[in-house]
């Protein structure tokens, strides 16, 4: 289950998930990831952009880089999150005061991640396998329904498999009538979806985009053709290459 998502800009890019009193580490001297008995801290990208902060618990998209499995002690029974020493900006009861509760936290790059996965209490089932470009191609093979698009959605690895996972599930959505409003939603899904492969996208970034999206979802493209040419576009308008546009989420 998802408990929510946060969107956070970290100014000095330290990510601190845990019980709400001070951890035993330096803040800012240890370098992350680091942990101690109640606390763990990840490096996030600082200030250019937010940070997206998913948070599940049970079962969840599995991230591209673990970075920390264990438990964690929390004194209120609350799991925040917060930057060095500033005041927690997210909590959530996960556990009775003074106990301990397993946490595992996933990343989408080691030292400037974007995303950050924090799963409360994970089983050992996930939705797909994003570890492999083949297993998360054939994960999302099996995805047709348009309920389906945002988890095909929740990270960037592979961003040209997602984008063409996203377009045919769109395409399928219009040739089963689903409804325009549904389809309008997963339209925009897919365009906030792209706004973090990069920080120079912005909403004046998707000149275009829509029309190609359409064109591919009532079939007059390809899936294939559509996610290329939707790259191209936005990768034009930011005045790069569709390859840079990609590089860190391969």
């Amino acid at each position: 289950m998802k408990i929510g998502e946060i969107e956070v800009v970290l100014n000095h890019g330290l990510l601190v998930i845990g019980s709400g009193e001070d951890p035993e580490f330096d803040l800012l001297v240890d370098s992350p990831p680091v942990s101690d008995q109640r606390h763990v801290m990840v490096a996030t990208r600082a200030q250019i952009a937010p940070v997206r902060v998913g948070v599940w618990r049970g079962t969840s998209p599995v991230a591209p880089r673990p970075v920390f499995t264990g438990r964690l002690l929390l004194a209120t029974g609350y799991l925040t999150f917060r930057e060095s020493s500033e005041q927690p900006f997210f909590a959530w009861p996960a556990v009775s005061s003074g106990s301990s509760t397993l946490v595992s936290v996933g990343t989408d790059a080691w030292d400037a991640a974007t995303d950050v996965t924090v799963v409360i209490d994970p089983s050992r089932e996930s939705w797909p396998d994003l570890r492999s470009r083949e297993g998360f191609v054939a994960s999302s093979a099996e995805v047709s329904s348009i309920a389906q698009i945002d988890r095909v959605l929740d990270e960037h690895n592979y961003p040209e498999e997602r984008l063409v996972a996203a377009l045919r599930i769109l395409s399928t959505a219009s040739s089963e009538d689903v409804s325009a409003a549904r389809i309008r939603y997963g339209v925009e899904s897919v365009k906030e979806w792209m706004k973090w492969l990069h920080p120079a996208i912005s909403a004046n970034s998707f000149g275009g985009v829509p029309e190609i999206i359409e064109d591919t979802v009532t079939g007059t493209k390809s899936v294939e053709a559509g996610a290329r040419a939707v790259m191209m576009s936005i990768s034009t308008a930011i005045g790069i290459t569709i390859d840079e546009l990609v590089l860190a989420h391969r």
